[in-house]
């Protein structure tokens, strides 16, 4: 029967029904789409998302014929279905044209007039994530059906190479070794090379094919739990930590993981902890070793986080193959390295990935045991998240995929609940969870410590409910970031809320350890003494708020965003590196990352107005009050928690020509003066 919901693909129908089809049409119905994936998204987006449906209707109008042209052709009398614009979204992935023929898949990609090697690895890696994740390809090719990646440019010339070697030479049977390349009047020709080298007439119906769940293959899941077995992530790597608490928290998760499933039970585990406390530590260990490996997977909303473990992953890859082995130690050959490394971060996956169409996601055959981190930050009903509405909160969207996924046998989530760590509009919290598991018939494990910590003055009105267990080692106290001293956090959120007397002794006591908090009026005198700190493979770098856009006169712009992977793990001789201290990350590209020793820059969005803190934001020639105080305060908790090491707060003069209203000196001394209450000492005393 044919998907009648939302489906993966923006545009699929049989052969006949795309050819009996006019363009307009479908470029409509695709374009629809896509003004459909764009409901209500954030207004910074809006006008990208506009060139964008733009964009597509004119390529479409490039594209559309040549594919109809293609199948009118002999050549096309082999092709059972057309699938457009195919949403990938576990691995979010979106690939152009999708051909269904007999005993053949064609991945087509179309470019506009020119191939550059990024395109050629594009489409292959498009075809890779087919053969391992997708269920219904990998059972396909098990009946030798074939995968062949096209790249086709809807102007200019471009002669298919008569070296085109067809399905052999790297580490999977069924895929072409390279792309098929072609210009759009012989696209045709690309489709009967591919026929060629079939190897069977096997067909798939467009139904099943659509419908299919992702379901990771053996060999993929192999090299993952290889790969991260062995993995460096330098941003998250262990320090003189407080190990045996996290060990204790491992092994005691499990334990209720296993019990737990044994029963057939749908169960969540609660652990909380302060910024760098190891909540994230726990989640791998328990998504990548043990016994749960292979049913588990790592889900978060920290999207920066997931890129600077991938892009770690890949360079642990790149060091495990030597130039002497042809195959690597996961079982693909080392040539194909780079595909590899891009796949098998599926064990890591952003969270509105995970959940597919809003709730209406296929059985995720590797995800029983779901470790989700930054739990409290799921998102409230209504909510437009990556273009569309929620239908329902977050937290319940997820439970639900979970139980519907596996009927018998139960499923656990594992929550990492961070506290003081909402900087984002609509995030619900803790509560979510457990208002969620009540709904559905859940139970939960969580301690005294994370009630306390997430619900103050309703922590009773939840820890004698019925479905509510009890975990001893729930909440990590001691963090494992800043581990020559652990009153870094205490001390921010000291001064945070107000609390001079309390920031100022453990400034005093953080000296006595000889690692004061500094701050100046130099950005340059800032980078200086940041340069004499990092030595060797040490990672330094300057960071600030999100809302702290008037930075930009000191040549600071917090929404450039560089890459984040690149600024953590590139060497400091690479300009894109953090150590280069030439760019900034805020706090939503940082969090849950850390550096030896940071620059804290504080702009005027976040001010001292007499007693009382009061966050702002620029709208045009002027500061205007910001009535969420907390999302803003929370901002400033997490860049001034992502030391492991050291920091030094730089705090600007503002315009003294009193030219810019926008940088008042009286906006910075204020937050200056305050901070030297709370015990920071300014550098040039430190000489």
């Amino acid at each position: 029967m044919r998907p009648t919901t939302a489906t993966s693909g923006w545009y699929f129908g049989t052969r006949e029904e795309f050819l009996n089809t006019n363009s307009e049409e479908i470029a409509g119905r695709l374009a629809s789409r896509a003004n459909e994936e764009s409901l209500d998204i954030e207004a910074a987006q809006q006008e990208e998302w506009v060139q964008s449906v733009n964009l597509l209707q004119k390529n479409l109008g490039e594209r559309i014929p040549i594919i109809q042209a293609a199948l009118v052709a002999p050549e096309g009398e082999e092709i059972t279905a057309v699938i457009l614009e195919y949403d990938f979204r576990r691995r979010g992935l979106r690939m152009d044209c999708l051909l269904l023929g007999k005993g053949i898949l064609f991945v087509v990609e179309f470019k506009r007039a020119k191939l550059q090697r990024a395109d050629r690895d594009q489409v292959m890696n498009y075809a890779v994530n087919l053969l391992e994740f997708h269920k219904a390809t990998q059972e396909w090719c098990k009946k030798d059906a074939i995968i062949v990646p096209i790249l086709a440019l809807t102007q200019g010339d471009k002669i298919i190479e008569p070296d085109w070697h067809g399905i052999a030479g790297h580490s999977w049977k069924s895929l072409a070794n390279k792309p098929l390349e072609c210009d759009q009047t012989r696209f045709k020709n690309a489709l009967r090379i591919g026929l060629e080298n079939r190897k069977s007439t096997t067909t798939v119906s467009l139904e099943e094919w659509i419908s299919s769940p992702f379901s990771p293959s053996s060999s993929i899941l192999d090299a993952t739990l290889s790969l991260f077995g062995n993995h460096d992530v330098a941003a998250i790597q262990e320090h003189q930590a407080p190990k045996e608490a996290i060990d204790r928290s491992v092994k005691e998760i499990r334990e209720i993981i296993q019990g737990e499933l044994a029963e057939g039970n749908y169960h969540i585990i609660f652990l909380s902890g302060s910024p760098g406390a190891g909540k994230t530590l726990v989640g791998l260990d328990l998504v990548m070793r043990g016994e749960f490996a292979n049913e588990a997977v790592f889900v978060t909303g920290n999207a920066p986080l997931v890129e600077v473990l991938n892009k770690a992953l890949g360079m642990s890859y790149r060091r495990q193959a030597s130039k002497k082995e042809t195959w690597t130690p996961t079982g693909y050959r080392r040539s194909d390295a780079k595909f590899i490394t891009g796949a098998a971060n599926y064990k890591v996956v952003k969270a509105h990935n995970f959940l597919g169409n809003r709730g209406t996601a296929h059985r995720q055959e590797d995800g029983r045991v779901l470790v989700f981190d930054e739990a409290q930050r799921t998102y409230e009903k209504g909510r437009s998240v990556l273009g569309e509405k929620l239908i329902d909160h977050e937290a319940d969207l997820i439970m639900t995929v979970q139980k519907n996924a596996y009927p018998e046998g139960g499923a656990v989530i594992v929550a990492l609940i961070g506290h003081n760590q909402a900087i984002n509009r609509g995030e619900r919290g803790i509560v979510a969870w457990m208002e969620a598991a009540e709904r559905l018939g859940w139970t939960y494990s969580i301690s005294e410590e994370t009630l306390d910590l997430a619900l103050g003055t309703k922590k009773h009105e939840w820890a004698t409910r019925p479905n509510r267990k009890t975990i001893r080692n729930g909440h990590l106290h001691q963090s494992i970031r800043y581990y020559r001293n652990d009153s870094v956090e205490k001390w921010a959120s000291a001064v945070l809320d107000g609390k001079v007397n309390e920031a100022q002794k453990l400034a005093f006591q953080m000296e006595k350890n000889s690692n004061p908090i500094l701050m100046t009026r130099s950005l340059s005198d800032a980078r200086g003494w940041v340069r004499s700190k990092t030595l060797g493979s040490m990672r330094s770098g300057i960071i600030a708020s999100g809302q702290a856009k008037r930075l930009g006169s000191e040549g600071l712009f917090v929404d450039y965003k560089p890459d984040i992977a690149t600024w953590m793990l590139a060497p400091s001789t690479d300009i894109r590196s953090s150590n280069a201290l030439e760019t900034v990350q805020n706090q939503y590209q940082i969090q849950g990352l850390e550096l030896d020793y940071c620059i804290v820059c504080w702009d005027a969005d976040l001010r001292k107005e007499g007693n009382e803190w009061k966050a702002y934001k620029i709208s045009g020639d002027d500061w205007k009050k910001d009535k969420l105080l907390e999302v803003a305060k929370n901002g400033y908790r997490v860049i001034l928690t992502r030391a492991r090491k050291g920091m030094i707060i730089f705090v600007p003069s503002g315009d003294i020509q009193g030219n810019d209203q926008t940088r008042v000196p009286d906006f910075y001394n204020g937050i200056w003066n305050y901070l030297a209450m709370c015990g920071v000492k300014p550098l040039s005393q430190t000489d």
